[in-house]
């Protein structure tokens, strides 16, 4: 379920997405990343340091850190960073770290600040919610001590589209809206950033995170694996890639050929939808029943009409990750008594956990002593690219634009 744009260098800026035009599949068969990439502890550090730490991460919705004082922690890794917002509004980021001898602040995952204070359980130093450290309980005044200096350690923080984004590297290479690349246009009428969730679903995955990405860049395994979204969706049975007009012999398909079945109005099991379509759409949106899109390496969007599934993908070791799907609705659509939110959530529900079963039965078959890495058919153009990001990112002495 390819989220890419077209054909461009892996190095250059992205510009349509997947559905927008044709993709054309490899010239030759390609070689897939090392196995060991997916295996090794040392390795899964490596990328933890140079793509985790820094690149920007989706990390949240808006709405979980509405008011001032409200929080949220989440972890990236080995790094637990933690969301609020100040008396004024404004969003805050802050390493979930106390300056006095380390301890996390937050214990828990979400919440409310007592006081509008963050206050450290271990011995109570106090910080207001901008991070500046306000008083230090049981504290012998000392000349040299200057409480200026031990405010919070502050992570770089900005939004789009609802989400919550946040850079752990010193400085950030780049603003986020560069990182974005094409998304920000591609779904400027989709209204994202008044989206709320109907469905939340946390589900931890015996799979590294690049088999998720890899995974989520193609259609070649759909006919197989997902028969429920192909019957929505015809165009996935014939060339296994979106937008990719040529059969399994490389013959173009002919342009009257439909993408989606004839009586669907979006993805749902059936194809019917059972709310208005977005407010801001024109009328090729909302005939437009599907269009992925994958900032790497943790935010994927199966973007509708009517509503949005993301994903937001956390790793918790070198063959684990942590996946927060969410079902995103305009806040209309869910206060009507007669929503039927079950309609909505059991495709996709269905469609992801067929997914995270064939990337946990990939990452048992990678650990083969012989298998050194896997190679990627013409269908999976996408993967390649994916890899190349991968490649790159790892090489480069500075991480700069994600255009995937």
């Amino acid at each position: 379920m390819s989220g890419l744009p077209e054909s461009t260098p892996a190095s250059a800026t992205a510009a349509r997405p997947a559905a927008g035009g044709t993709r054309e599949p490899l010239v030759r068969v390609e070689a897939g990343l090392p196995a060991s990439w997916y295996l090794d502890e040392g390795h899964h550090r490596r990328e933890l340091e140079r793509i985790w730490h820094g690149n920007w991460i989706a990390v949240a919705r808006w709405d979980e850190v509405r008011s001032p004082g409200d929080f949220r922690v989440v972890d990236i890794g080995d790094q637990s960073v933690l969301l609020t917002r100040n008396q004024v509004g404004g969003l805050r980021a802050f390493h979930n770290t106390c300056r006095h001898r380390g301890s996390i602040l937050c214990t828990e995952a979400q919440g409310r600040l007592r006081s509008g204070r963050i206050v450290c359980p271990y011995h109570s130093w106090t910080y207001d919610l901008d991070g500046r450290l306000q008083s230090t309980s049981r504290r012998m005044p000392t000349a040299d001590f200057d409480p200026g200096e031990f405010g919070l350690f502050p992570v770089a923080v900005d939004t789009w589209g609802g989400f919550v984004f946040v850079h752990l590297g010193s400085v950030p290479v780049q603003p986020l809206s560069g990182a974005l690349g094409w998304i920000p246009s591609t779904f400027a009428n989709h209204g994202l950033d008044r989206l709320v969730s109907g469905q939340r679903m946390i589900v931890d995955v015996q799979a590294d995170w690049k088999l998720v990405c890899e995974n989520f860049c193609e259609c070649f395994h759909c006919p197989s694996v997902h028969p429920e979204l192909c019957r929505i969706v015809p165009a996935y049975r014939r060339g296994g890639a979106w937008g990719l007009r040529r059969d399994e012999q490389g013959r173009p398909v002919p342009e009257q050929t439909r993408e989606y079945r004839s009586d669907a109005r979006t993805l749902t099991l059936d194809g019917t939808t059972r709310v208005a379509p977005f407010a801001g759409l024109d009328d090729t949106q909302r005939a437009t029943l599907y269009l992925p899109a994958l900032l790497p390496p943790n935010l994927f969007l199966n973007v509708h009409p009517d509503y949005v599934n993301s994903h937001l993908m956390f790793p918790t070791g070198p063959g684990s990750v942590r996946i927060v799907y969410d079902w995103l609705f305009e806040p209309e659509a869910l206060a009507d008594p007669r929503f039927d939110l079950e309609h909505y959530v059991a495709l996709w529900r269905l469609t992801n956990e067929q997914d995270a079963r064939n990337c946990e039965w990939q990452q048992r078959g990678i650990r083969a002593r012989v298998f050194r890495h896997g190679v990627y058919m013409p269908q999976e153009f996408d993967c390649h690219r994916f890899a190349s990001w991968v490649r790159e990112a790892l090489d480069s002495p500075a991480i700069g634009q994600c255009p995937i």
